[in-house]
């Protein structure tokens, strides 16, 4: 399936700069559409309603209104400057008619940024965030969850760093878990490009077997240059920490996996890595709920 419009949500200058380049990135192969959105906060009540407490002051409303109005116009600033720099045409998806190429739109909106940027994104392919990092807000990480488990589309986390022009190498977490399938079809095309893909389980000797031979041969069925790297650990050594040395050696350019918001036996492992890689991601991670 070609990848055709990618939801990119703006809150912050360096975050949005990091998930702009990626999406472009992303979107030259299938010349896609590009929809950034900024959420403004909805505003306070209004300051002519008694409150007991002793309400709110319009010098404050006024005050967080100047400076909603002075971010929007700093993230659009960022917007049209990158397109400008990478040839992207400016036009609403809407408008998109024959072959224009990558184009992009900015969207300003009102609303709350933890459900509707959310809701926004269920109308498109994938969406893209910077990944969240050491530094991140607590607000920054509940945007990424809320567009990974609100959804049901894929997010892809670039790190600061930036996002590869060629996805050459390609690791795949796998349990066996409806995420995990979810997350392999919707990174195939991605697959289907790298030139080597490597299938990583983990699982301790005890725990039910995962098939990832299975697997394996479905994407080489698919044209995937696929191969498998099951992983038994032992003893006191701990199975997301293997994981995540087992991707990290591969060094891969992007990682695809499934997100788990809770810890059944077949998501002990990558239940934890889930959080993991939200708030420590040091590569490209694509991951679908």
């Amino acid at each position: 399936m070609a990848l055709k419009s990618i939801f990119v949500p703006f809150f912050e200058e360096k975050s949005a700069e990091t998930a702009f380049r990626a999406a472009i990135a992303l979107a030259r192969k299938d010349k896609a559409h590009i929809s950034v959105v900024h959420m403004r906060s909805r505003p306070l009540p209004p300051t002519n309603v008694y409150f007991p407490l002793g309400g709110v002051s319009t010098e404050f409303t006024e005050g967080l209104q100047k400076a909603e109005d002075a971010l929007a116009e700093s993230l659009k600033g960022v917007f049209s400057k990158l397109c400008d720099e990478n040839g992207i045409g400016v036009m609403a998806l809407q408008d998109r008619k024959g072959d224009p190429g990558v184009t992009a739109s900015w969207t300003d909106l009102e609303g709350d940024l933890l459900t509707d940027y959310a809701r926004q994104a269920t109308a498109f392919d994938m969406a893209v965030m910077a990944a969240a990092g050491d530094d991140a807000s607590p607000m920054e990480e509940s945007i990424a969850e809320s567009l990974l488990f609100q959804t049901g589309r894929p997010l892809l986390m670039c790190p600061q760093g930036g996002l590869a022009d060629a996805l050459k190498k390609i690791s795949v977490a796998w349990n066996g878990s409806q995420e995990a399938a979810r997350a392999v079809a919707a990174a195939l095309p991605l697959l289907q490009e790298a030139e080597a893909v490597s299938v990583v389980s983990v699982r301790r000797a005890s725990e039910p077997y995962i098939n990832t031979d299975d697997i394996t041969a479905y994407l080489r069925l698919h044209e995937v240059k696929a191969a498998a790297n099951a992983v038994e650990v032992t003893g006191d050594e701990n199975a997301t920490e293997r994981l995540d040395a087992e991707i990290r050696q591969a060094g891969p350019d992007l990682l695809v996996m499934g997100a788990y918001s809770h810890s059944r036996w077949r998501e002990a492992v990558l239940g934890g890595f889930t959080r993991h890689m939200i708030h420590e991601a040091k590569m490209a991670v694509l991951m679908v709920h």
